[in-house]
């Protein structure tokens, strides 16, 4: 288990903040290959968000329900994401090329998922969103045309929708804050 955490927070500190690198790192096989990128990263890393709220709530009893509630829009969301994706950027072939998408996007998404953390910050949630989307898009632009040489119409398109959708899901985190009354 030490590995598999030194590993995790290894690839959370390469994508996060040397994501060229880590790309050119990942097309040139430094990474394990075959591995269950969704598995083994992205889960991981957005239940140890989900477990980081218990303390910033402090009620045991609603922190859990709101962990449930915002790991399964969490998923919901990057299930939407890589098929929406997928399907804009590889029209043809959206079925083959959906793993890679999966992979892009379960490392550029780290942004996204450990900055909920400061969706408590009251009126200045929204600005770590928006710094957390732009951080997002960069990785993922740059995920995409390292490894499939990608840029253009399509991507600007992706860009959006993934703008749109990180919208709608901090809509419903503010909600479900409100609605549990944090």
């Amino acid at each position: 288990m030490q590995g598999g955490l030194k590993q995790l927070f290894g690839a959370m500190v390469a994508v996060l903040f040397r994501y060229r690198r880590f790309w050119l790192e990942l097309k040139a096989g430094a990474w394990p290959e075959g591995l269950d990128v969704q598995r083994a990263y992205a889960v991981p890393v957005i239940a140890m968000v989900q477990l980081l709220k218990f303390p910033l709530i402090g009620v045991p009893r609603p922190a859990m329900f709101f962990a449930i509630a915002s790991f399964i829009i969490d998923m919901a969301a990057f299930y939407v994401l890589s098929g929406a994706t997928s399907r804009i950027l590889f029209q043809e072939k959206a079925g083959e090329m959906e793993g890679g998408v999966v992979t892009v996007l379960s490392y550029a998404m780290t942004p996204v998922w450990l900055f909920e953390l400061f969706y408590f910050t009251g009126s200045w949630s929204w600005i770590f969103a928006l710094l957390a989307l732009g951080h997002m898009l960069l990785i993922s632009s740059s995920g995409f045309s390292s490894l499939f040489s990608l840029s253009g119409r399509s991507m600007k398109t992706a860009a959006l929708f993934a703008g749109v959708l990180q919208a709608s899901v901090f809509v419903l985190y503010m909600s479900l804050v409100r609605l549990f009354n944090f």
